[in-house]
């Protein structure tokens, strides 16, 4: 039996918990028992007692079969058979039986006999985890994916403790490109997990242009990702991917309407909220004591700004945007305003070429913003051949003195420059 990709197992000695204690089906077992606290249930009917008094009973020989089970060794495997057994006499689709000797038969190498006990097993229990995660497991390890999220969205739907296992498991699997369409089709349903698995796409251990061919199959099937959606994906692939290819991918995923405004050299330059994902929309990165936001100019009837504010402890970035510039000269303009004094170059604009630790800044502009009236800026500045990027990027410095900032900037516009 193989499970979320390992080689088939070697079954050691010991407990049966002991020999699939590294299988994330037992993972899920577990997490099921102590979660939903079946042990604890378990104990207080005692199945000793309960199977000693009615024998015959369904219940009560089914919670022998599970507090057995979880408790046995190799040798207790003739005497659960016989449980078994004696389960499906008394209730011929007993599932917790049809489980039980399916797991014997994966363990003894008879998968297709294994499989069709437990998929009889999945037809009278959507509860049973360890029939939903074997079966999961081998459509998965069979190709027969669109069956695979079936028995995803049962373990994800039976509570959200599988997620952590199952979600990132099913990511990771896009290495093989038969799962995109399969995938695309069961998160077009909008499942309850969708988002937590277009999250996982931003892992590096996931494939990123198989992520790409995941949303863009969402698009086409008429359920494109959302902002919140896209922005992880983006912004993990803007680290990877050549930034002329990733722009044309990002362009093709918004909106039509939005698409026509973000196709300048600088999105959103008016701070009002066209809804784009970063890496090429605005990212705002407020913390602990510091707003970046878009508001209302400090100026009545101004329109739109953005907001930053600060205490002066310390270097922050406030808000970056990724451009797409070829080699050549251009022309970065805007106002900015605050409303008491201010040291100028606190606050400036920086331009770098790079990645990582890689990057390098090509342009710096000091920003001087004017007490409660607009002051103008202009920065001309040249990118190199071969730049990365650039990156645009609002910062404040630390200042000496502790100097708190407020700033209010906008009409922001690049062009390019003769």
């Amino acid at each position: 039996m193989t499970l979320f990709g390992t080689k088939p197992v070697q079954l050691p000695t010991g407990s049966w918990p002991a020999r699939i204690g590294a299988i994330v089906i037992a993972l899920l077992f577990v997490g099921l028992l102590v979660q939903s606290r079946v042990g604890f249930m378990l104990a207080r009917v005692q199945p000793d007692a309960a199977f000693a008094v009615a024998p015959s009973n369904p219940e009560a020989v089914r919670s022998k079969i599970e507090y057995q089970l979880m408790r046995a060794t190799r040798e207790d495997q003739a005497a659960l058979t016989d449980l078994s057994h004696r389960a499906l006499r008394a209730e011929a689709y007993n599932p917790t039986a049809l489980r039980t000797l399916g797991l014997f038969a994966a363990f003894e190498k008879k998968d297709a006999h294994a499989e069709k006990l437990f998929s009889m097993s999945a037809k009278f229990s959507l509860r049973d985890l360890f029939t939903h995660a074997w079966l999961l497991e081998n459509r998965l390890a069979n190709g027969r994916y669109a069956e695979a999220f079936s028995e995803a969205d049962i373990l994800l739907r039976q509570r959200s403790a599988n997620w952590d296992v199952v979600v990132p498991s099913l990511a990771q699997r896009l290495k093989d490109p038969r799962l995109i369409e399969p995938m695309a089709q069961a998160l077009s349903t909008n499942p309850s997990w969708r988002g937590m698995l277009l999250l996982n796409l931003a892992d590096p251990k996931v494939d990123v242009e198989a992520g790409h061919a995941v949303l863009a199959r969402l698009a086409a099937l008429g359920s494109p990702p959302t902002v919140a959606e896209l922005t992880p994906y983006f912004q993990r692939a803007a680290t990877e991917a050549r930034l002329p290819l990733l722009h044309r991918r990002w362009m093709a995923l918004l909106p039509r309407a939005t698409r026509i405004k973000a196709a300048g050299l600088l999105r959103d330059g008016d701070f009002a909220a066209p809804d784009v994902p970063p890496p090429f929309g605005w990212r705002f990165l407020p913390q602990d004591g510091v707003v970046a936001e878009r508001g209302e100019s400090l100026i009545p009837g101004q329109g739109s700004a953005l907001y930053i504010s600060y205490p002066g402890d310390r270097q922050v970035t406030f808000a970056e945007q990724q451009l797409v510039l070829d080699a050549g000269r251009y022309r970065l303009t805007g106002r900015t305003t605050t409303d008491a004094e201010l040291t100028a170059g606190q606050v400036y604009w920086s331009l770098r070429c790079g990645r990582g630790n890689a990057e390098s800044e090509i342009a710096k502009q000091p920003l001087s913003p004017g007490i409660d009236r607009p002051h103008r800026f202009t920065l001309t500045f040249n990118v190199p051949s071969g730049c990365v990027g650039p990156k645009l990027s609002l910062i404040g410095g630390k200042s000496d003195t502790l100097e708190s900032a407020n700033l209010w900037v906008d009409t922001l516009t690049l062009t390019r420059a003769p």
